[in-house]
């Protein structure tokens, strides 16, 4: 960044500063898991919904345990559904995280100054068998 503000001569934006071209916007595919995903739970629980309804309708001797097992069916689909969509969107943010921190170790190795290469290589390799010996 130049003293008076501007970007710097390369257009990238400065280091730590974050450009609307860098911002992810959610792909299309992204969007039609995202949805696809909850049409087939909404499918799914309407159909077993529908078996239970159609149980209690007849009035059969084994209404009441068809309509508690689809409850439970439901709630099984439902709880998987949310549960992997959570853990999912939390691993997707923990990505991109290393990502940005990958980045962040890229530009600063690369105005390193040469002197001390050898030391901070050295280092880093020690940080990262420590890392992988836990």
């Amino acid at each position: 960044m130049t003293l008076s503000g501007d970007p710097e001569p390369s257009g990238r934006p400065p280091v730590g500063q974050r450009s609307a071209a860098t911002d992810k916007e959610p792909t299309w595919s992204d969007k039609v898991k995202t949805i696809g995903g909850l049409v087939a739970v909404a499918v799914g629980v309407s159909v077993v919904g529908v078996i239970a309804v159609i149980a209690l309708i007849k009035n059969s001797e084994t209404a009441a345990t068809i309509a508690s097992s689809a409850g439970g069916v439901i709630a099984t689909i439902v709880g998987a559904y949310f549960g992997v969509k959570v853990g999912t969107d939390q691993s997707k943010t923990a990505m991109e995280g290393q990502q940005e921190e990958a980045a962040k170790a890229q530009i600063y190795a690369a105005h390193l100054p040469p002197e001390k290469a050898e030391e901070v290589l050295r280092a880093a390799d020690e940080t990262v068998g420590r890392i992988r010996g836990r």
